[in-house]
């Protein structure tokens, strides 16, 4: 049997998701099943491609931490996204059929502890192994961190993971993270040479953007917006404005690469602004999505006058 697992790329929640669920089918359904692994981003259309049938074309189609396809060919998904919805009638598809295969919950901190405690539940699964990888991945996607000191000083090996993560490593180096958290310890992957060698210089470059930020960011009425464009940046830590500047209640940051113009959005976990502005609901308006403190925009590159404006006029909602 092939199994594919579609899931929400260069996230630790998203890589933690897919490796529980490769983990379960192999202990509860086929252990001799080819799992193949498939990282997906938000953008502007239709992630899955005009034919979603086509993008499912394993014989067991899986998607984690990702948006929701009405495809029958879907045999397994679950997320916790608010934006999870590409269009009004995939919401009315998933209401109005049912299935014990399919789990959608936006009040969970992550998909990896959704996804692990709903196959526990309901379909068999021993999470007890998972125990720690759950507990970063709601701690990291649902922002729960001590103090910004700890998400941006990056002393925890599932921190450095993640911020490897938002590099967009190469597909060997993904894959050795899936296959390796599906099957040992944080610390031990963390731990792996090849993985040592890759973050030695992403965690320099994580300490050059610190310096960008302090160069480029403005706060004005307690929303911080950077423009990294000029510096080729793509991936960041986006705890560095809180870290900086005590006073920042937004972050709105723009980012280009040959991949990608990008609108970073988020809020101050430690100061949730109150009334709390829905960002996946604000960068909706922009063909972009995320959770209500947290989101973002993607454009193509070419598009970035586009998306310098859109970045523009969230942050000026924002200051409203």
């Amino acid at each position: 049997m092939k199994l594919q697992i579609l899931y929400h790329g260069n996230c630790f929640d998203g890589v933690t998701s897919a490796a529980i669920f490769a983990r379960f089918f192999g202990d509860c359904v086929d252990p001799a099943a080819e799992v193949a692994f498939r990282g997906m981003a938000h953008g502007q259309g239709d992630p899955f491609g005009a034919d979603h049938d086509a993008t499912f074309w394993a014989d067991r189609n899986v998607v984690v931490d990702f948006r929701y396809s009405p495809s029958p060919r879907l045999t397994w998904w679950c997320d916790h996204h608010h934006s999870t919805f590409i269009r009004p009638e995939h919401r009315d598809h998933f209401e109005a059929n049912p299935n014990p295969r399919h789990r959608f919950d936006p009040e969970a901190p992550s998909c990896a502890g959704l996804l692990a405690r709903w196959l526990e539940r309901e379909h068999g699964f021993d999470a007890a192994p998972f125990a720690d990888h759950i507990r970063w991945a709601d701690l990291i996607d649902g922002a729960h961190f001590v103090d910004a000191a700890q998400a941006v000083e990056l002393e925890a090996p599932a921190l450095r993971l993640m911020t490897l993560l938002e590099s967009a490593p190469s597909e060997p180096l993904l894959e050795l993270m899936l296959r390796g958290l599906g099957r040992r310890s944080i610390e031990a992957v963390h731990a792996e040479p090849e993985i040592q060698r890759a973050l030695a210089p992403v965690l320099d470059e994580h300490h050059r953007t610190i310096d960008r930020f302090r160069e480029r960011m403005t706060v004005e009425r307690g929303v911080a917006y950077v423009d990294l464009t000029a510096d080729g940046i793509g991936g960041f830590n986006k705890f560095i404005p809180y870290h900086l500047h005590d006073g920042v209640r937004y972050t709105v940051v723009l980012t280009c690469t040959p991949q990608r113009a990008k609108v970073s959005v988020g809020s101050n976990p430690w100061q949730r602004p109150d009334p709390l502005t829905n960002i996946a609901d604000l960068c909706a308006r922009y063909g972009g999505g995320g959770h209500p403190v947290v989101g973002a925009v993607s454009m193509p590159p070419a598009e970035l006058d586009r998306a310098r404006r859109a970045s523009l006029e969230i942050a000026g909602v924002l200051r409203g």
